[in-house]
């Protein structure tokens, strides 16, 4: 027997197997850790409050996490015409259709999100929109759907914005 091994206790065997067994959470961990996506967001400011109280509910459903990054309307289309990477794009639905048209966007993604119905905004609707080279990005879709769903509609109403 190895005497530097048998000196720390260890004599291979049921020990050594339940060394290894005690580590398996621990990879899992890991592993699910590196699973994880980052969902990069461009949202507009007008909407940028919803998106940052529905990130938590988003984050523990999905574990992925969320990267928003907030701008005027006009710098967030300037933004991804900068070529920014970005995998989903919050703007009013005019911005998205243009963007759409010059393949950054995916068109068939854009769906409405929100009316705006206080405020200087007043009538203004949001969309959001997958990146073109996102759109077939689960996490992505998955936010896109959350922030169109029932779930968001509590949000929206202390933000001053109802459903489209």
């Amino acid at each position: 027997m190895n005497t530097a091994h048998s000196a720390l206790g260890c004599s291979g065997g049921w020990r050594q197997s339940a060394s290894r067994l005690a580590l398996l959470p621990v990879c899992w961990s890991f592993a699910i850790a590196a699973a994880a996506a980052e969902v990069k967001v461009l949202s507009a400011e007008a909407f940028f409050p919803v998106v940052a109280a529905m990130a938590p509910m988003f984050e523990k459903r999905t574990g992925d996490k969320l990267l928003v990054v907030k701008d005027t309307a006009a710098g967030v289309a300037k933004r991804i015409r900068d070529g920014q990477n970005f995998d989903l794009a919050i703007l009013p639905p005019a911005m998205l259709e243009a963007l759409g048209k010059e393949d950054a966007v995916s068109v068939g993604s854009i769906i409405p999100l929100a009316k705006v119905v206080a405020g200087t905004q007043n009538g203004t609707v949001y969309a959001g929109a997958v990146s073109a080279w996102a759109s077939d990005s689960p996490p992505a879709l998955s936010l896109l759907i959350l922030l169109a769903s029932e779930d968001t509609q509590v949000v929206l109403k202390d933000k001053g914005m109802a459903a489209p």
